[in-house]
């Protein structure tokens, strides 16, 4: 009996430590696999954003839509992840058709807009890739420092009448942009915000001062842009 015993244990003994055995293989192995997904999932992962189409390193961008509106713009954008681009850039006002008209009551006044005036900014904005990354609709925001002068000549001795006037303007930009296997792309967008004057003197070109009548206001702007880019770097 007590042999029989001995023998039954020594079996149970040996199917247990197999048993454990195998189960660390398995665990081995699940393990390993796991661990294969699991890389081959960061590496997916980190290269989701690689396209046929990428963005280079820097995007020089001239609006030439402004030339109708509110003044052609040259922008330059440093852009990475392949998908957001953030840089400075740079409105003549004065060479926009629908800012003189604004300044001149549709060029029915005598009023001579500067060529200062100009406003300089910075721009951001996410470039969505839609399949190969060659069509990519874009989202963004800019803040532009805006600085306007205009003259009016009533012939006394006092000179012209100048105006000057400053003002904070911000826009969400909203558009699309298609990039070619060249350096060149093709971006329209429409711009929408808000123009709020910190500034606004005027005072006579032999006056004897400046005078300030604190009119200051908030302006609604929108704007259509038409953009000419090319691609630099790599």
């Amino acid at each position: 009996m007590r042999k029989f015993i001995a023998v039954f244990l020594a079996l149970v003994l040996f199917s247990f430590c197999n048993y454990a055995g195998d189960g660390n293989a398995v665990v081995n192995e699940n393990m390993s696999l796991s661990k294969y997904s699991l890389s081959s999932f960061n590496y997916k992962s980190f290269n989701s954003l690689d396209t046929e189409y990428d963005l280079a390193l820097m995007n020089l961008q001239v609006d030439v839509m402004g030339f109708l509106m509110f003044g052609p713009q040259i922008s330059l954008d440093f852009q990475f992840a392949n998908m957001v681009a953030v840089g400075p850039f740079f409105r003549w006002n004065y060479a926009g058709v629908i800012y003189q008209g604004v300044i001149t009551d549709w060029f029915y006044e005598e009023t001579v807009v500067s060529p200062a005036s100009y406003g300089i900014g910075v721009q951001a904005k996410v470039l969505i890739p839609v399949g190969s990354g060659m069509h990519r609709p874009y989202a963004g925001i800019s803040y532009e420092r805006f600085h306007g002068e205009e003259s009016y000549d009533p012939g006394g001795t006092d000179g012209k009448h100048i105006w000057e006037y400053k003002a904070n303007v911000i826009l969400v930009n909203l558009g699309y942009r298609m990039i070619t296997q060249s350096s060149f792309n093709l971006s329209i967008g429409l711009s929408l915000g808000i123009s709020t004057e910190t500034e606004n003197i005027d005072y006579y070109e032999f006056g004897d001062g400046t005078v300030d009548h604190n009119l200051l206001y908030n302006r609604f702007i929108g704007m259509l842009q038409i953009g000419l880019g090319w691609q630099l770097g790599k």
